[in-house]
């Protein structure tokens, strides 16, 4: 009777682990790093920023450290690819739950800036799918955490954090309860087009608890949604390009499609469990 007593919180703490995501891998054109490579540590494991007035909302991390972190090289006009997983090597288990619907984005600010004040610029937004009848989420979440991410042509040479996002609005009907899955990576650009960025904005301070795109009740009608956060980097020195108002954004398409077909190497033999980065800790895998 004890043994069971002892049992039931592992299988109840098995059953609310499949919810929560973290980025593992990015590379370029489809060629991923290892695990961790070019990435900011995060100091959240797989859980969620939803206090969107604090500073680990810039990477999901306490302190951002970059001089650290190698660079993964990228070319303007090329591609960002980027995978999440829900822990390592977690092919068995989704990335996140699929009721975890909302969209994805992608923000770069200078390196030199380390993200303080009024230096993010978002390339990539998409929410709904109307075509495909999909959130952004639910496709990362098939296509295995995968997603390809264009690199504006006219982004300007040097060295930046690129920081992804995740949404999950499955209770964002309730003020405070988005779920919101940032993490950094370290990289420089090269071969853009442009000189200059524009003036950007602020993270935190770029989302509002009440803006539609935050406080949304799922029942609605997906179409409508609207992408929270500034209008896309057009690549240009003096503006940004399509509003919020359309529930996908996209300066260029990738080369071919967002599914990405290479694989990110694996580690075989070690515990999925084992903790990240360069700091020892655990990862979180707390559900709510």
């Amino acid at each position: 009777m004890r043994l069971c007593t002892l049992a039931l919180p592992v299988v109840l703490l098995a059953a609310t682990t499949h919810a929560h995501t973290s980025l593992f891998y990015v590379g370029a054109d489809g060629a991923y790093g290892k695990q961790d490579q070019y990435l900011i540590p995060s100091s959240y494991g797989n859980a969620p920023v939803k206090d969107l007035s604090s500073p680990d909302l810039r990477c999901r991390s306490k302190t951002i450290e970059p001089g650290s972190v190698e660079k993964l090289g990228l070319t303007a006009g090329g591609t960002l690819s980027i995978q999440w997983q829900h822990i390592h090597n977690s092919v068995k288990i989704p990335v996140m739950s699929l009721s975890h619907i909302g969209p994805c984005l992608v923000y770069v600010s200078p390196l030199a800036s380390n993200g303080e004040g009024a230096v993010w610029h978002k390339i990539f937004a998409e929410g709904y799918d109307a075509s495909a009848k999909q959130w952004c989420t639910t496709k990362v979440i098939k296509n295995n955490g995968k997603l390809d991410v264009p690199i504006p042509a006219g982004l300007p040479n040097g060295d930046y954090l690129i920081r992804t996002e995740l949404f999950a609005l499955h209770q964002a009907k309730a003020l405070g309860m988005a779920q919101l899955y940032p993490n950094c990576a370290v990289a420089t650009v090269s071969g853009g087009q442009g000189t200059t960025l524009p003036d950007g904005v602020a993270i935190p301070g770029v989302y509002n608890a009440k803006d539609p795109g935050i406080l949304y009740d799922r029942s609605g009608d997906p179409t409508k949604y609207e992408i929270p956060g500034p209008p896309l980097f057009d690549g240009s020195a003096g503006g940004s390009s399509s509003s919020n108002s359309t529930s996908s954004q996209t300066n260029s398409q990738p080369p071919s499609s967002s599914v990405v077909t290479t694989n990110p190497p694996t580690t075989s033999g070690k515990s999925c469990l084992k903790p990240r980065g360069k700091t020892s800790r655990k990862r979180a895998n707390r559900n709510q």
